[in-house]
C-alpha cells in the first residue's frame, strides 16, 4: 500500500535516520542506536522516537525524570538512563510521535526506532539491521519464518548492517555475504560485531568487586539469548540459566524463583543483560544487592568505522542546514 501511494508517508525536513530490522527481534537494533547517539549527541540535539514496546501505557509520550521501563519500554529506558541529555519519545503512532518532537523539542535530528516497516514517517537514512546467524536468504516470511516481509524489502535502505559477526569473520565471507545480499547501487552494506564490557552492578550501593571466578547465575529475556550465555560460559563459571521471553515484564512468580535461584548456597552472582537490568526494580534489596548486567557495544569490523560514521555525519550534517 505504501509502495503504491494508498497509504501516506508523511515527510519532515530536519534530519530522521531509521534503524530497523526484517528478521523478527534480536537482530541487536539497539546497541547501532546506542552507537548512533555516541557518534551525534556532542554537536546536535538527538531525539529517540520509539513505539516504546510493551510499555503499560498508551499513546504518544516525552520521557521525564519519573519514567520508567514500564511506562516507557526497557529499550528506551535503558538508552534514558545512558544518554540523559537526549530526548525520548515514545508512540504507536510515529507521526504522533513526531508532531509532538517538534512541538515540544528543540530537536536536530531524530532517531527512529524499529521503523523499518513504520512507513507512515519517511526516514532520510534508512539502515536495515541483519542478523549473521539468521541470513534472508534461509528464512521466510512469518508465521512460516521469522521475516516480517520478504527479503526484497531490504531495497528501501541506504546502509545494510550485517550484525552479530564473528571478530574475526574472514574477508571471504564477507564477499560471499556480499553476493548473498546482492546490494543495489549505492546501497552501503557494513559488517559489525557485538563485544561485551565488564559487568556493572545494577545496585548503586553495590561497592564489592565482581566474584569472577565463582558459580554465576545468568539471566536473560531477550529475543535471542544464547550469543549472551555463549559470553558466560566462556568468560566466567556460568552454573545455571533463566531464560524469559523477550521485553517480559517479571511476576511475582518469577521473582520468587529468582530469589530462589540466586540464594542457592553455591551461587555468588546474578548476572544479566543491560536492557534486563532495567526490570529489576521490583526485586528485593538482598538480591539486587548480587546483580550484575554486561554492557555491550557495537563494533565496526573491516576498519570501516570512520566510513560508516562520516555517511551519517554527512547525511545529518547535509539536511540540518536544509531544515
Amino acid at each position: 500500500m505504501f509502495d503504491w501511494d494508498v497509504l501516506p508517508s508523511h515527510k519532515y525536513s530536519l534530519p530522521i535516520i531509521s534503524v530497523g530490522n526484517i528478521t523478527v527481534g534480536g537482530t541487536g537494533k539497539t546497541p547501532l542506536s546506542e552507537f548512533i547517539i555516541r557518534l551525534l549527541k556532542d554537536e546536535y540535539r538527538v531525539t529517540l522516537l520509539s513505539r516504546g514496546y510493551k510499555r503499560q501505557t498508551k499513546g504518544a509520550l516525552l520521557a521525564n525524570k519519573r519514567s520508567s521501563a514500564q511506562t516507557i519500554g526497557d529499550e528506551p529506558f535503558q538508552i534514558k538512563q545512558k544518554f540523559p541529555e537526549i530526548d525520548i519519545a515514545v508512540a504507536e503512532k510515529r507521526v504522533e510521535g513526531m508532531e509532538m518532537i517538534l512541538k515540544n523539542t528543540n530537536t536536530d535530528v531524530v532517531l527512529m526506532d524499529d521503523a523499518y516497516q513504520h512507513r507512515y514517517v519517511t526516514p532520510g537514512l534508512s539502515i536495515l539491521v541483519i542478523d549473521y546467524n539468521r541470513p534472508l536468504w534461509n528464512d521466510c516470511v512469518f508465521p512460516a519464518g521469522n521475516m516480517r516481509e520478504t527479503q526484497n524489502g531490504q531495497k528501501r535502505a541506504q546502509i545494510i548492517v550485517v550484525n552479530k559477526c564473528p571478530v574475526t569473520l574472514s574477508e571471504s565471507d564477507r564477499n560471499t555475504w556480499f553476493k548473498k545480499i546482492n546490494a543495489a547501487s549505492g546501497q552501503q552494506v557494513f559488517f559489525t560485531s557485538i563485544s561485551y564490557d565488564l559487568p556493572i552492578a545494577v545496585s548503586s550501593h553495590n561497592t564489592s568487586s565482581f566474584p569472577s571466578g565463582l558459580p554465576i547465575l545468568g539471566l536473560a529475556g531477550i529475543a535471542q539469548p544464547k550469543g549472551f550465555f555463549n559470553y558466560l560460559n566462556t568468560h566466567y563459571k556460568l552454573n545455571s540459566t533463566l531464560v524469559y521471553p523477550d521485553h517480559h515484564h517479571f511476576t511475582a512468580k518469577d521473582l520468587n524463583d529468582i530469589t530462589e535461584n540466586v540464594n542457592k548456597e553455591n551461587i555468588k552472582a546474578l548476572v544479566t543483560t543491560e536492557k534486563d537490568a532495567v526490570r529489576f526494580d521490583q526485586l528485593p534489596e538482598d538480591v539486587k544487592a548480587k546483580a550484575w548486567y554486561i554492557p555491550i557495544r557495537l563494533k565496526v569490523l573491516f576498519d570501516a568505522e570512520k566510513q560508516f560514521e562520516d555517511i551519517i555525519h554527512n547525511y545529518v550534517r547535509n539536511n540540518k542546514n536544509n531544515s
